[in-house]
């Protein structure tokens, strides 16, 4: 199984403030992760314009190969130093990581990453050089199963600031918590939230400048495989079949034909589960959704349109499956499994089903319009996506 740094990060605006004066870049390829925080000089709408600018300037320099002398040169030309406090505009931390292992950090006037194994705090040793400048610190090291990182901007830092803390919470309190929680064995969004919501209660709900954490968790990533759809010859039937039985991890099928077609290729039997419908989350009239369905060797059987309909709503609700109802009906399931993954296979069938009506501005099967809609939303999610039409 593939390694990879599960990433999540939430930010506190400065009490006011509309907007945040920190921002964060994520990005993914098949073998790189790249993680960048920036801190802009100051908050409000300057400071989330200079650190939207160094993140995105960051990330996508290095995405094309850039070293990070050459990142560092252009935000120093396009980000000059305060001329009048001698502060550079904006502040920066950088995470790179090839194939889930091999790790390389550059932090430009941020608090040292938190690097957490074995439930031990690990000091990372940084070596300090000037780059058009700027001082920067670097260091490359491997990443092990198991290990939690954390990303801070300095509101973490002086959160409590005359209260529970003279001055302020401290990278060292900071990982001291981080530590603590991370022996629950929780994942990155879980970590996220607990520091938030520590850094929002030091402050007393108000926070006196923008606070930023970014929380990362190695472990091993998680596959599915979701066929929905017949082929449109169904010569490819059984070729589709034997594309999901023989995928790694978790197995879906969205669509009642397809399920059946599944059933028959494989000799085996497709059981309905005619449990009483459960209530809807959002009303008390029962849900509408069809019942789920067994099928030996797929984890999950479902119909198609409605389905489909269904998990592209609580996508748009619930950002982590730590937001998701406890229901377990076919779609709050299909939402949950689809979050959990982190390389997400569709194979998808090309064949119309005469008695379901199309978009008509689009002129697709419902099926492939919410199909679309819930790959755009794994994607934002940064989920690894491939399609494959048969």
């Amino acid at each position: 199984m593939r390694q990879i740094v599960e990433v999540a990060w939430d930010s506190l605006n400065k009490h006011g403030e509309e907007l945040c004066g920190d921002w964060v870049k994520v990005t993914t390829a098949p073998n790189t992760l790249t993680v960048v925080l920036s801190d802009g000089l100051g908050s409000g709408v300057k400071a989330n314009i200079l650190a939207t600018l160094t993140a995105e300037i960051a990330a996508t320099m290095l995405e094309r190969g850039n070293t990070v002398d050459e990142v560092v040169e252009t935000l120093a030309a396009t980000l000059p130093e305060c001329q009048v406090r001698r502060l550079t505009y904006a502040t920066f931390a950088v995470l790179q990581v090839l194939h889930g292992r091999e790790a390389y950090l550059v932090e430009y006037d941020t608090p040292p990453l938190i690097l957490i194994r074995n439930n031990d705090v690990v000091e990372l040793p940084m070596t300090e050089r000037m780059v058009a400048g700027r001082a920067i610190r670097e260091r490359q090291f491997m990443l092990e199963e198991g290990d939690y990182m954390v990303m801070l901007s300095d509101g973490y830092i002086h959160a409590g600031v005359g209260g529970l803390y003279r001055l302020g919470w401290g990278w060292k309190n900071i990982a001291v918590a981080a530590r603590r929680w991370v022996a629950t064995r929780g994942d990155a969004h879980q970590l996220t939230r607990a520091l938030s919501q520590t850094c929002l209660k030091l402050y007393n709900g108000t926070p006196g400048d923008d606070a930023t954490v970014v929380s990362m968790w190695v472990r091993q990533a998680r596959t599915a495989t979701i066929v929905t759809g017949p082929p449109a010859d169904p010569k490819l039937d059984s070729l589709m079949v034997s594309k999901l039985m023989s995928a790694e991890g978790v197995k879906a099928i969205c669509g009642g034909t397809t399920a059946q077609m599944a059933a028959r290729e494989l000799g085996q039997e497709l059981v309905v589960e005619w449990q009483p419908r459960s209530k809807s989350p959002s009303s008390s009239s029962p849900s509408k959704i069809p019942p789920i369905a067994r099928l030996k060797g797929v984890d999950l059987v479902t119909e198609g349109v409605l389905t489909l309909s269904s998990a592209a709503e609580q996508l748009r609700k619930a950002e982590t499956i730590h937001d998701l109802p406890p229901a377990q009906d076919a779609g709050t399931r299909l939402a949950r499994l689809l979050l959990e993954a982190d390389e997400i296979h569709f194979i998808v069938g090309n064949a119309i089903n005469p008695h379901q009506l199309a978009d008509v501005v689009r002129g697709k099967p419902m099926r492939l319009i919410y199909l679309d809609e819930v790959i755009g939303q794994l994607k934002r999610r940064n989920k690894l996506i491939t399609v494959e039409h048969l």
